[in-house]
């Protein structure tokens, strides 16, 4: 037993826990957890001799007692037969034959251990040791509950009442040979199953398929308490006649357990029977007994328990699970270079020891040894094994009572748990049982069965981890709007350069990007798409990837799933293969009949017109898509996915200058190029105080990832950008409209999702492919059709509210906003949905479709309904006549009792119950003032076989008529996600609109296009994502007629140099995707490129210093900037010797006042400015302070105020000494540093002066009068720096 026994997800509470196992019969105290390591080496061997993983016994000491959790199903095993509603002869019957099977079969099994010799055959006896904890189903026909049996002596017997439980139902009586009784511990929410047992002397959750389909009233899973307890039948004890196993839930019955040491013995008193006359004063008496009871019992486990000792289950000990151990399936060990981690070597001999279920899991597990397997039994997912621990520490479940770790959860929760562990990192398969005990039974008679062919079949439909996830009937969307990225990676070396071919597709909205790009030594376009659409999965083949590639992988991607692809062999990828099986699925055709998306066609090669050959240029990206194709194959998505696949081809954003004639025209610079270093160093995307975060007013999640794109990519076109400017101009003059779009679009679901999640419910190829899920057995079904059916109408109530806006923005003027909200007659390309909404409205009745979760159409429309709908009609018809016939048989009213498959019972009054002959077969009875017994006849049982044949077939008549509608509402996607682009394009509109509308300064940018040398002129600029409140606004020009378009940027140590970078930065990138900027004013060129070095970091993991990385960030701009880049340098140099440093940064300084782009370089190397102080190039600034008590002895008495304003010319010093000040460093260490930078500063000077008086020597008489005069200064300076 778990020491975890939380409550977190719904396990169960402690002190239920110890009433629980305190309170159940046959249990005993000091048994109530699996054994420890301290154990003798006597039970190993046992363990070892019956080759089955079982939990050992707690010593040779307990070898008169047995294990709750092993002997219960020897001791109970055909003594339980709550479920079957027989006579009081019956149940005799059974229990004495069950005595019999159970001791020939434990006798069977067990003779070979010492320690169990001479217990088995007591089960054949009423021995007082074995009936402390039997339940008496003999008396059940009396309309009294069993009471279970009581020790007052080895001898005699006396019949116990039944006392009532505040904190735990539980126990069922079963009469089934050979079946244990099996207890679960469950979260609140959930109901209790049978649990899977190892052992051969036992059958397994193999054979429990009675829970294969729940009762009405059994339908919900919050019907069901904590301590409830399930008991299942197995498909021997079926009979003939009714093919349906029986179940009942009663509640526990507290006994003395005589098996405890005498030492912990506390005497109770016998439950006193609660008798029908009984007073109240007398109940009340009762039940205050009984609670002084439970505190005895309490007091027993408190004192007793285990709980807290440590637990080594059976898996644990497994030795081809050890590490020293293990293999993969084709037996290959970790260190081996082809190992394979997602499967496990299970030894046959280990899998033929084992009984049929439980050989099924480790099947399953042989081959999914990564997954966490949600195994279906009954209705419930199963976690077993090295998955139970997965369950307990992740999901805060409780370990049920087994000799294995085993927990579970009901079915309805699978979107809650799932989730949880996805979101987690971890990869789930559901498994689901495709078959009911009846199909098993037909299929075991066509073949020649063993006996692990007798036990429902059971598949895996689906594999989800976080870049797999497929919104199914099981699984509601989830509430982020990020998209979900796999991204498979293929890389060919070159040496000093790389050749990439990339795939990333969100599976949740069926997005395919495909392209291949040559990418420098630094990788900088592959980081670019990383920064652009980080991937939650990476997909690539084993040591296929360059050493530079591998280091981002561990860097940049270190935190993200990753997943290997076969690299050779049959499953290997290659580009000729995804296209063959592209065309053979899916783009079969050819000439006319050609239905290839214009991506994949143009990655064909032009001389195959079969398209099966592929185009020398796209190889690399047709083999990364075969290899996701190939992965969601793997993971059973491939018909959920492929079929709604919409392709778009990736280009990098910087590679519009080389591309190929061919899609030159469709592929022309439309956009700014933002780099992976430029959106980390501007916080442009993310989550806190980003750009992003700052502008993201929108009201949908389609609109925020509209918002998003356009962030990444901002426009270079002019005409573009002016629109948006216009149409948030006037959104912001009509504030009204503008908070009603917003009220209207806020309830709106994530409609890209909902398309892809109906296409896959209208999805015939699931079938046609012989999907697993189309074979799945599903017990909450009608719930999951039920929110599958809301989900719809909640989408066509959407869309239906959609229709609106035409009508609110009818007197809109401008050209966007006209062209996004108004219908084609209008002149806009909001599409008119009127018709399909239209049709969809009369499909079917909405109101009977939200209560039952079935769409029924209307009498005539739909032939095949109409003839299962005659056939139950017919039958029903049948059923009065008879029920007619059975009232003249009794002489009295008789009606029919009973639901689902216990329907058609003939309910006929005790007192007429007489006339019932052999061919009547008692079900039940009910005692009260209106007694009378149900009976059912082979005529009633053939009219519920057909009725439910019947119903069969019309509810396959529905559930295709559901998905036929669905599939009619996809056909129209076209028309569907065309209004959902025209919505998101208004959401993000409206969102910059209300940004502006809360700023207090606020202007729309001047852009302009085609002039000889760039410029930007900002006025007033406030940073966009800082409270304008507190901040100091700036103003700069570059590029002017009058300042030139490089800024050299001096000023102290905090003044504001970076923030005016980064701000410069932002509001271009706002001002270029159309938004209105903080600023008193602004006119700027466009700009292709920001290009940004700031801040100092090193890259540690892929070892790189502080230095390096900015060299690298350097070497970029070099490379790859042109005049109408923005260049952001601040402090190149710094990382290296000063002389280094600074000639490094005077050498940039230089190539970029060539190259005339627009440059902001802030330095502290005051030699810069020297250099350059006359160069028309060349513009100086600096960040203004003011300075007191300047040039004192005492540096601690200088005071310097930051003005945190751009002004023109340098700046003297940089104020280190206030910057050490601040920082709290001792006075004693500034002063003493003041004195060293003197002396150093003076030396410097008297090497400038040497310098100038051999210069003035040389030079005409005017030159001499300017160097003399120099002289003279630097004289001075010398002067001050004697300390």
């Amino acid at each position: 037993m778990s020491k975890k026994l939380n409550t977190s997800v719904g396990g169960t509470p402690t002190n239920t826990l110890f009433n629980y196992f305190a309170k159940s019969p046959a249990v005993e105290k000091k048994k109530l957890t699996p054994s420890v390591k301290t154990e003798p080496a006597t039970t190993e061997k046992e363990n070892l001799k019956n080759e089955q993983p079982k939990v050992k016994d707690s010593g040779k000491k307990d070898s008169g007692k047995k294990d709750s959790g092993k002997d219960s199903s020897k001791r109970d095993s055909g003594k339980k037969d709550s479920s079957k509603k027989d006579s009081s002869k019956k149940d005799s019957g059974k229990k004495d034959s069950g005595k019999k099977d159970s001791g020939k079969k434990d006798s069977g099994k067990k003779d070979s251990s010492k320690k169990d010799s001479g217990k088995k055959d007591s089960s054949k006896k009423d021995s007082g040791k074995k009936d402390s904890g039997k339940k008496d189903s003999s008396k059940k026909d009396s309309g009294k509950k069993d009471s279970g049996k009581k020790d007052s002596s080895k001898k005699d017997f006396k019949p116990a009442a039944k006392r009532k439980l505040p904190l735990s139902e539980g126990s069922d009586d079963e009469a089934v040979t050979g079946q244990r009784k099996r207890k679960r511990i469950v979260q609140p929410e959930s109901e209790s199953d049978p649990e899977m047992n190892e052992t051969k002397s036992e059958d397994d959750f193999s054979e429990c398929a009675s829970d294969y389909e729940p009762d009405a009233n059994e339908a919900s899973d919050d019907s069901v308490s904590s301590g409830e307890e399930e008991v299942s039948i197995s498909e021997h004890d079926v009979s003939m006649d009714s093919p349906t196993p029986k179940k009942s839930r009663k509640k526990s019955k507290i006994l003395n357990n005589n098996n405890e040491p005498s030492s912990k013995k506390i005497k109770l008193e016998t439950t006193i029977q609660l008798a029908e006359g009984s007073t109240f004063q007398e109940k009340l008496k009762n039940l205050q007994s009984n609670a002084k009871k439970d505190a005895s019992y309490d007091d027993i486990v408190t004192t007793t328990s285990t709980l807290d000792e440590p637990v080594v289950w059976p898996h644990q000990k497994l030795e081809f699970l050890q590490p020293d151990k293990i293999k993969d399936k084709a037996g290959r060990r970790p260190d081996h270079p082809n190992y394979d981690k997602s499967t496990l070597h299970v030894p046959e001999k280990f899998l033929n020891g084992l009984s049929p279920g439980v050989r099924q899991w480790w099947v399953l597990k042989q081959d999914n040894f990564d997954c966490v397997l949600f195994f279906k039994v009954g209705k419930f997912y199963e976690l077993y094994h090295m998955d139970a621990d997965v369950g307990v520490n992740e999901l805060g479940f409780t370990y049920m009572r087994g000799e294995f770790a085993h927990s579970g959860f009901p079915e309805i929760s699978f979107d809650k748990m799932s989730t949880i562990l996805i979101d987690r990192g971890f990869k789930v398969a559901r498994v689901e049982q495709t078959e009911t005990p009846d199909m098993m039974t037909e299929r075991c008679k066509r073949i020649k069965a063993t006996k692990f062919d007798k036990v429902v079949a059971r598949e895996i439909c689906q594999i989800t981890n976080r870049g797999t996830q497929v919104f199914g009937s099981q699984c509601k969307i989830g509430p982020n709007h990020r998209p979900t990225y796999m991204l498979a990676l293929v890389e060919q070396n070159e040496g000093t350069w790389s050749r990439f071919g990339v795939c990333f597709i969100d599976t949740s909205i069926g997005d395919f990007h495909l392209g291949e790009f040559e990418d420098d030594k630094n990788c900088s376009r592959l980081l670019t798409l990383l920064s652009h659409h980080m991937p939650v999965l990476l997909l690539n083949e084993k040591s296929a990837l360059s050493q530079r590639s591998q280091q981002i992988v561990r860097t940049v991607l270190g935190g993200i799933l990753k997943e290997q692809v076969p690299s050779n062999g049959s499953q290997a990828c290659n580009a000729e293969k995804t296209l063959k099986l592209l065309a053979e699925r899916y783009y079969a055709g050819n000439g006319s009949n050609d239905n290839w998306p214009l991506v994949l066609r143009t990655m064909q090669s032009d001389v195959d017109h079969l398209g099966l050959t592929p185009h020398d240029d796209y190889k690399l990206a047709l083999k990364a898509l075969g290899q996701c194709i190939f992965f969601i194959h793997k993971c059973k998505l491939e018909p959920k996915v492929l079929p709604m696949a919409r392709y778009q081809l990736y280009v990098p954003p910087d590679q519009l200058a080389d591309v190929k004639p061919t899609v030159a025209s469709t592929l022309r610079r439309s956009h700014m190029v933002l780099d992976a270093t430029t959106l980390s160093n501007l916080r442009i995307i993310g989550e806190d105080h980003s750009l992003f975060s700052t502008l993201d007013h929108c009201c949908t999640k389609f609109g925020k990832r509209l918002l998003h794109h356009w962030l990444c990519a901002p426009s270079c076109d002019v005409a573009v950008i002016k629109e948006r400017q216009d149409a948030i101009g006037e959104l912001i003059r009509m504030p009204a409209e503008l908070q009603e779009v917003r009220a209207l679009l806020a309830p709106m679901p994530d409609f890209e999702r909902n398309l892809a999640q109906i296409h896959l419910f209208g999805n015939k190829q699931i079938k046609q492919m012989d999907h697993p899920d189309s074979r799945a057995i599903l017990f909450e079904e009608k719930i999951y059709n039920k929110q599958k059916l809301l989900g719809f109408m909640a989408v066509l109530k959407g869309f239906n509210t959609l229709t609106k806006l035409p009508m609110m923005f009818h007197q809109c003027e401008t050209a966007l906003l006209k062209r996004i909200t108004q219908l084609p007659e209008s002149g806009g390309s909001f599409p008119d949905l009127s018709k399909e909404l239209k049709y969809f409205a009369t499909a079917f009745d909405h109101d009977a479709a939200a209560k039952t979760g079935v769409i029924a159409p209307q009498a005539g429309m739909d032939a095949e309904y109409d003839s299962a709908m005659d056939s139950i009609n017919e039958i029903e018809g049948r059923l009065k006549i008879y029920l007619v016939e059975q009232e003249r048989h009794f002489g009295c009213r008789v009606t029919y009792f009973g639901s689902d498959k216990k329907r058609y019972q003939l309910d006929v009054p005790e007192t007429h119950a007489s006339k019932a002959n052999k061919s009547y077969t008692l079900e039940g009875q009910t005692k009260g003032k209106k007694p009378s017994r149900r009976y059912t006849t082979a005529e009633t049982r053939a009219f519920l076989k057909e009725m439910q044949h019947a119903e069969e077939t019309r509810n396959m008549v529905l559930k295709d008529l559901a998905r036929r509608l669905f599939e009619k509402f996809s056909n129209h996607y076209d028309q569907w996600k065309q209004c959902i682009d025209c919505v998101a394009n208004l959401d993000v509109l409206g969102s910059l609109a209300e940004y502006a509308g809360q700023q207090m300064v606020i202007c729309v940018p001047e852009l302009v296009s085609g002039v000889e040398q760039p410029f930007v002129q900002l006025e007033e600029g406030y940073h966009p994502c800082v409270n304008a409140s507190t901040f100091i606004p700036n103003g700069l020009e570059l590029g002017t007629e009058s300042e030139a378009p490089l800024s050299l940027l001096t000023g102290p140590n905090m003044g504001g140099k970076s923030t005016l970078m980064r701000e410069l930065g932002l509001l271009v990138i706002m001002a270029q995707i159309g938004a209105h900027i903080p600023a008193a004013s602004c006119r700027l060129s466009l700009v292709d490129r920001i290009f940004t070095r700031l801040g100092a970091q090193d890259d540690i993991l892929a070892g790189h210093s502080t230095f390096l990385v900015e060299l690298n960030e350097t070497s970029l701009i070099l490379k790859h900037a042109t005049c109408h880049s923005l260049v952001l340098l601040d402090e190149l140099g710094r990382g290296t010797a000063t002389y280094d440093g600074t000639a490094i940064a005077a050498s940039v300084v230089n190539f970029l006042a060539n190259l005339k782009c627009r440059t902001l370089f802030s330095t502290h190397y005051h030699n810069l400015i020297d250099f350059f102080h006359n160069d028309k190039r060349i513009t100086l600034g600096h960040m203004a302070c003011m300075v007191e008590n300047e040039d004192t002895a005492d540096p601690t008495q200088e005071t310097v105020t930051f003005l945190y304003k751009y002004s023109a010319g340098a700046c003297p010093k940089s104020y280190g000494f206030n910057a050490a000040k601040l920082a709290g460093m001792p006075q004693g260490i500034i002063k003493r540093a003041y004195e060293l930078s003197k002396k150093v500063e003076a030396i410097a000077l008297q090497r400038k002066i040497t310098a100038k008086i051999v210069a003035a020597t040389a030079g005409n008489e005017d030159s001499k009068k300017e160097k003399l005069n120099a002289l003279q200064e630097l004289l001075k300076q010398l002067k001050m720096c004697q300390v």
